[in-house]
């Protein structure tokens, strides 16, 4: 048994409106609370905003950049956030089978289960490779250095 535990890069700053409007289209949103969601999305707006303060934390003076508006992504802070991020990612665990996959924000969360090694081992490898193609298909990249796999033995 082998647990592939994923870490995308970014995630909720690079997912694209496009797809996501598309796939809530195919759930079931549709008509103005698609076009909502959509006006939603490309009205999100982001800036920086850093306060000079003194050595008692008495703010001096405060520097803002400019808005500007997302083009991809979903707001972290906000209720809707994570959960268009999972229904985005809901599609996932539908390519596969014979495989547990648990969707958590983020994180991804792999089971790979086989009694022989060298089927388990041609397992991960298709795994990984519908993995790679799915990832690709919607504008996702996995952060190889927070990702793990590990195998599991009984002994």
């Amino acid at each position: 048994m082998v647990g592939i535990f994923l870490d995308l890069t970014k995630v909720y700053d690079v997912i694209n409106h496009d797809i996501l409007l598309y796939k809530l289209e195919s759930y079931g949103v549709r008509g103005i609370l698609n076009s909502w969601l959509k006006y939603y999305l490309l009205q999100c707006t982001q800036y920086v905003s850093l306060p000079q303060t003194d050595g008692n934390n008495v703010i001096l003076n405060k520097y803002s950049s400019l808005s500007r508006v997302n083009l991809h992504g979903v707001p972290q802070g906000s209720i809707l956030g994570p959960l268009l991020l999972l229904l985005y990612m809901n599609d996932l665990p539908g390519n596969f089978q014979g495989v547990n996959i648990v969707l958590n924000a983020d994180d991804t969360n792999i089971l790979v289960v086989d009694d022989e090694e060298e089927t388990l081992q041609h397992k991960i490898t298709f795994v990984m490779q519908q993995l790679e193609l799915w990832f690709c298909k919607n504008d996702l990249t996995v952060n190889i250095d927070k990702t793990r796999a590990i195998s599991f033995h009984s002994h």
